[in-house]
This record gives C-alpha cells, structure tokens and sequence, in this order.
C-alpha cells in the first residue's frame, strides 16, 4: 500500500495545470477577441478612411524618341543626348518650396535672354507677392468688403492692387528667378518639367552634390533630334503639344509637357515612334497631401525605329541636280520667274518612294521644298495625254491605230491647234509627238448629244483610276488632290484643255502614281516613304529586330484592257526612242538610261507680274525604265519655266540626269532594284512579321 500513495498523488497535480493552461490560452484569445472587435468596431471606420486615402501619384520621364534610317540602315534622324535639370511638383509642393528652389538656381545658372523676355506681368505680380508678408498686403491693399471674398476671388483683387510702381522695385536677380519660377510652374503635380537644358558637366556635379536639399529636382537624360545627312521636310519636327490637338493627345494618355511630332514622318508615326516613359510610382496621403515612402520605378524604353523607303544617297543627287539645272536656266530669256523644280522617283511594282527631292530659289538661296511635290499642284500639260487615251480606248471615242489628220480645226467657234501641223497620224504617233488634235478629237467624240457638261465627269472618273485629282493614299499626314477646273454650262473649250493637262491640276506625287499605273500594266499602287518597323537598335551597326514589313498595297485596277495599256506603253517608248518623239536624243544611252519611255508636256499658264499678265509654261516629263521590266518610275516638275530656242529642255535634263544616277547606284552596289528588296531583308528574320 505504501507504494501505490506516491504514483496517486502524483496524478492530482496534472489536472490543475492542464486547468491553468486553458485558462491562459482563455485570456489570450479573449484579448485577441476583444482587440480585433476595437480595431473593427471602434476604430474601423478611421481605419478604412485613412486606407482610401491613399492614393497613387505617378511621375513620368520622357523617353528617347524611336531613330529613322534610309532604305540602307543609314540614320537619318537621330536622337542628340544631353542632361537637363527637371523640377518635379508634389501635391504638398508649396509656393515657398517652389521660391526656395528657383533663388537657388538663379544664383548658380546663367538665364537665357529669351526666358526673361517672356516674363509677363502677372508673372511679376505673383512674384511680388509671394516675397512679401502676404497678411499685411491683404490688410493694407484689400478694402473691408474685399477681405470677406473667398480665397481665390480674395488672391485676384490682390493681384490687381500691385502698382507698376511695386513692380519696379524688382532687381535683374529677381528677374533672373522669376524667369526659372515660371517655368518650374508650368509643369504639373508629378510630372518632370524640364528647367534647364544641355547642362555642363561642372553644372551637372553642382546640381548632384546638392540634390538633398533641392526638392523636386533632379538631373533627366533628355534629347534633340539631330540629322546626320541634312535636315528634309519629309522628316517633319518635334515640338511641343499643338493646342488644337491638345484634347486628343491627353485622350491618348499625353501629358501635357509632352513633344510630339507636328509634321512629316514624326508625325505620321508619333505613336510607333514614341519612346514609353519611365515612371516612378508614388504613394501619397489625399488627406494631408504628404508622400508615403521611396516610389516604386518602373523603367522606360526608347521609341521604335523606322527603315525609310528612301535611298538618302540618291535623295542627295537628286537635290544637287535640281539645283543645277534651276541655276543653269534662270538667266535665259523668259526663265526670270523660274523658281522652283521637283523630282519623284518610285518603284512601279511596290510603291517604294525611293527618292524626292524639292528646290525653291528665294532671295538668292535654295530653300528644301520637298512638301511641294505632296502639295503643290500645277496644270501639267501632254504629260497626262497617256490617260486621255487610255480614256479614248475605252470609250470607243477611238480604236488602237485609229488614223486622225492633225491639222488646225475648229470645235464650234473655237479653233485649236497642235504645236505644229503633223498631218495623217495615228495613235501611238500622237502621243510619240504630242498631238493636241488627236486628243481633242478624242474630247469631242465623248461628248453626247446635249449634256457635255456631263463629259467632264466621265473624263475625270477614268483619270481617277490613275490618281490623278485624288489622294495617293501616301504615308503622310497632308496631301493635295489638286483643283478641279470650274465647269460653265456653255463654255466647250475647256473640255478640250482637260484632255491636254491644262484644265486640272496635279501634284508630282500624283503624277508619279499616274505614270507607274501605265508601267505596271494598270495596278495603281499606294506610295509608301516607310518600309519597315523594328525594335530600338542595341549597337550602332546593328538593326533592332523586325516587328512589321509594309507590304505593297494596290489601290486599283484600272477598268481597261490589256491591249490598250500596250499600245499606250508603245506611244511612251516612242516618245523617247522614234525619231521625232519629243524626248528623242536625251534617253537613247542604253547603259545608262536603261531603255525608259514616259511622255514631256508643257502647260501654258498666265502669271501676274508687275501688275499685268505674263504667259508662262509648266515643262513636265513622266517616265519609267527599262520599258520592259519597269523598276523605277519618275516625275519632273519645273513650273513657270519657258522652253529654251523653241523646246523644252530643263525638264529633260533633270529627268535623263536622275535616271542616270539611279542606275549609277544600282551599279555601285552591284544590285539592280530585285537584289536591292532581298537585301533589306536581314539573315534570321522572321517573314511573318511582314505587315498584310
């Protein structure tokens, strides 16, 4: 018995803990419990307050613009880097905070003279009062009735009580700070507003070592565009938001400081082109307006790069001849209103703008004109007869080696002429020579009974089929469809002037289109200035990669046979190869013009000079080579030029001398126009990325 005493009470000290146990566990959970029901119940409501509250501010910093290059890789726009000093608001930012900021930069910083002169008055006012005692100004300047306004009707009748005589007691320092003030005020809350430009490095160790005490301030990589082989019109500018486009841009997620492309391809691409921000997150209080913690940084990329459609070597050539032969000419006779000349040159089979240039002369100078082949139009002349044949073909009005006596003849009271008398001709001679008869037989014969009127409109269909008075569909954010002669009921004689190119009027770019829709047997294509969109290059020397390949686009089939494109293809190749075809002797260099054909044309147009009315002409020449296999096609445009000893010749010459450089190119690189399109293609590129 004595043994069995210890093991029982032994077990009687278990209970009593295990008891103790729970009940620390009890007073554990119940204070869990009721600390959880304070939080919920009492505080909850504050709690989930101060949670919305919290919101999320982000700052952003621009990114560098995507680079442009030629049809051969060489960069044509490019980014020039630089640092700036960038002042960034907060929702906390204060006046005092900005004013703190701007003195110190202004004691340290050299101000532009352009950022003083825009200084305004209200910018001096603000200015002033921000540096003075703000009560004392309100109890002193504002009477009894105006101290009872609200804040900010309150701060306006203050701002209209600081005296001219207030402002003059501004020094050129305060000019110095108001001139950064303003534009550390023109950026908004938690966005990077650029203050000062293309820092120094002395400037840029200045700015560092001081960077804890300068709120909002920091030192971004920004860029200019910069163009290694010239700056074109094409290219187009970067520039602040428009205002009218302003309202767009924010609806596509712009910032207001932003710079975007305002003309050409900048524009055209401002979205392919537009690099991503970088952006710092931030977490802030929207209650007290104070930032919570370091921001959270999400990195930026530059924009994506554009392959040009361009051959920039050629695009040079092209200039340089264009000049010359506007020099060369003007000081002959009747050339004293010469002042400009434009050059297409397109690739017939996929629409490829593979160069275009444009001069005008002003003031002793050469001004880049490239715009005015997109926009200017001009009443062409003979270059436009291989549509009105086309349209004569198709018609009925007449048939493939159709004979016609070109002789002066009247169309009712109006007597109209060729150039010169050329006798029995056909078809392919009338163009081979530029016969006005044959085409205004053509014109007379279309004509019904009664309603002629409604002639213009059938004419004007079918040359529509060629572009011609329509949009190109060109990659460009502006073009002209030219200016579609007034129709008097009654009036015949214009009829016969549209189907000789001197009624309507035409752009070079239209005409390029027109002449390639005849080389390619009637597809008319769409011009494209861009070939390719790839990724951001990581080396100099070599290509991002392939995102998208614009692939040739056919606006068109013209509703013509087949025969008669042919026959029409013949008249152009007469034009330049039969012995009395107007551009004889100018393309007959089989090596080195390659066997073109086109047509010449010449519009007499009336000028205002001086008060009175002088008598000009427009020479034009569309063409394209080898007559065979078109690869090229092209458009010369000289307005208010004369011919020289009774022929047209500046038109010829540019043209003959920018199809020989072309071909002086392909022989360069060894490769004609086919070898050219397989070597844009880089090795290991994927082929479905090719743009539809």
């Amino acid at each position: 018995m004595t043994k069995v005493e210890p093991q029982k009470k032994k077990k009687t000290h278990i209970p009593f803990r295990l008891n103790v146990l729970f009940l620390v566990v009890f007073l554990l959970f119940s204070t869990l419990i009721l600390r959880l029901g304070v939080l919920q119940i009492v505080n909850g409501e504050e709690k989930r307050l101060e949670s919305e509250a919290t919101v999320e501010q982000v700052a952003k910093k621009e990114a560098p613009r995507g680079i442009i290059t030629d049809r051969n890789y060489r960069v044509v726009v490019d980014n020039d880097p630089y640092f700036s000093v960038t002042y960034t608001k907060t929702s906390d930012t204060t006046q005092e905070d900005t004013l703190k900021v701007a003195r110190w930069l202004a004691e340290r910083f050299e101000i532009d003279e352009k950022e003083i002169k825009r200084i305004t008055e209200r910018d001096k006012k603000d200015y002033f009062i921000v540096t003075n005692d703000v009560k004392k100004l309100l109890n002193k300047r504002l009477t009894p009735k105006e101290k009872k306004l609200k804040n900010d009707k309150q701060y306006k009748a203050l701002v209209e009580k600081i005296t001219k005589k207030d402002l003059k007691t501004l020094s050129e320092e305060d000019l110095n700070i108001i001139a950064i003030k303003r534009k550390m005020d023109q950026g908004y809350a938690y966005s990077a507003q650029p203050i000062i430009s293309e820092l120094k490095n002395e400037q840029i160790s200045l700015i560092s070592e001081n960077l804890d005490s300068l709120p909002g301030i920091d030192i971004m990589p920004d860029s200019e565009r910069k163009y290694p082989f010239g700056k074109s019109a094409l290219f187009g500018e970067v520039k602040p938001i428009p205002k009218e486009s302003m309202d767009k841009h924010l609806a596509l997620q712009y910032d207001r400081s932003d710079r975007v492309g305002v003309s050409g391809i900048e524009k055209q691409y401002q979205e392919v082109l537009r690099g991503t921000k970088e952006m710092a997150v931030y977490l802030t209080n929207q209650k007290t307006g104070s930032t919570l913690g370091d921001p959270k940084i999400i990195e930026g990329k530059r924009g994506k790069d554009l392959t040009l459609t361009i051959d920039m070597e050629l695009q040079f050539k092209l200039a340089k001849i264009v000049e010359e032969e506007i020099l060369a000419a003007k000081p002959l006779p009747g050339n004293d209103m010469l002042d400009s000349a434009y050059i297409v040159m397109m690739d017939p089979r996929t629409g490829e703008i593979i160069g275009l240039a444009g001069k005008r002369y002003k003031n002793g100078k050469f001004i880049n004109d490239e715009y005015g082949a997109l926009f200017n139009a001009y009443a062409m002349g003979s270059s436009v007869k291989g549509a009105t044949m086309l349209t004569g073909f198709h018609s009925k009005a007449v048939h493939i080696n159709e004979p016609i006596y070109d002789t002066p003849k009247k169309f009712g009271a109006i007597e109209k002429s060729s150039w010169t008398n050329m006798g029995l001709i056909n078809d392919t001679t009338a163009l081979q020579r530029s016969s006005n008869i044959y085409m205004f037989e053509i014109m007379q014969r279309m004509i019904g009974p009664e309603h002629y009127t409604e002639t213009y409109d059938e004419v004007r269909y079918f040359f529509s089929q060629f572009g011609l008075g329509e949009m190109t569909g060109i990659d460009f954010p502006n073009e002209s469809t030219g200016y579609k002669g007034p129709v008097q009921k009654g009036v015949f004689g214009t009829l016969l002037d549209l189907g000789i190119g001197q009624f309507d009027t035409y752009t070079p770019i239209q005409m390029v289109q027109y002449v390639s829709t005849i080389a390619n047997g009637g597809y008319r294509m769409k011009p494209q200035l861009v070939k390719e969109v790839r990724e951001p290059r990581t080396a100099p020397d070599k290509e991002g990669k392939l995102l998208h390949r614009f692939e040739p686009v056919v606006l068109n089939k013209i509703d013509m046979e087949e025969k008669y494109i042919e026959r029409v293809q013949q008249g152009f190749w007469e034009v330049m190869h039969a012995p009395r075809g107007t551009a004889k002797g100018y393309f007959d260099d089989v090596e080195k013009y390659h066997n073109p054909a086109g047509k010449t044309g010449t519009a007499q147009v009336r000028l205002k000079k001086n008060g009175g009315i002088v008598e000009k002409n427009n020479l034009t020449l569309v063409g394209y080579a080898p007559f065979d296999n078109p690869q090229i096609a092209f458009t010369v445009v000289v307005p208010h030029a004369t011919a020289q000893n009774g022929m047209q010749r500046i038109n010829k010459f540019i043209g003959q001398r920018a199809l020989a450089a072309y071909w002086e190119l392909q022989k360069k690189y060894g490769k004609d126009a086919e070898t050219v399109n397989a070597l844009m293609k880089q090795p290991g590129e994927n082929e479905e990325a090719s743009a539809q």
